[in-house]
């Protein structure tokens, strides 16, 4: 808003859903009260998240375990699959498969986004953004890989791996912020178009 008696901009803040309190206020007490708005959702996005996974269904079936051979020794590899693991394992097949890459994975098809990404001159296609899988590779040589974890595809074929729930929550955090400065910049390319239509009138 312009302040009508300098003809300079200011900014207004109100904590009233109606608007009842408007008041001036500088950037930092606008950077300030911003955070507390997205803190806010952030509890309220949690306790909605905690609600939807405590009333969900559980899960029933009972997890496969299956025996399989060892492709480079040919002993026996005996193993469970993770909690709503969904992997095809199509190493079953063949009845041998490599300890380090037999791997179970249960995919969030439900909360997977997709965005055009393009390359260089390619107007991009829809692809997978931001979607995370839940891992356990359960006859790994490394126990630590049994563990289930998770990977981030930031997008098609591109991820961030092996991340344990603190690994995640990072991420998560590190998102967070990269889109508060998104909305920063979404507020300069308003500014700046407007900017520009204006000469254009």
């Amino acid at each position: 808003m312009t302040d009508p008696d300098t003809g300079q901009p200011m900014l207004l803040l109100s904590r009233d859903a109606s608007l009842g309190d408007l008041q001036v206020a500088t950037t930092d007490q606008a950077i300030t009260g911003a955070a507390m708005a997205h803190a806010a959702i952030g509890n309220a996005l949690q306790l909605a998240l905690d609600y939807q996974a405590s009333t969900q269904q559980r899960r029933t079936e009972q997890p496969r375990t299956w025996t399989i051979a060892d492709s480079l020794t040919g002993m026996p590899l005996k193993g469970t699959c993770m909690s709503g693991c969904s992997g095809f394992h199509v190493e079953w097949g063949s009845g041998q498969a490599d300890a380090k890459d037999f791997s179970c994975t249960q995919y969030d098809q439900a909360n997977t986004t997709e965005l055009p990404i393009g390359c260089g001159g390619d107007s991009g296609k829809d692809g997978p953004t931001l979607s995370v899988e839940i891992k356990s590779y359960p006859v790994h040589p490394d126990e630590a890989m049994r563990i289930p974890h998770a990977a981030v595809e930031v997008t098609e074929d591109h991820y961030i791996e092996d991340l344990d729930p603190n690994g995640l929550a990072a991420v998560i955090d590190k998102l967070e912020q990269r889109v508060a400065a998104m909305r920063v910049r979404h507020a300069e390319l308003v500014r700046i178009r407007n900017e520009y239509l204006g000469r254009q009138a």
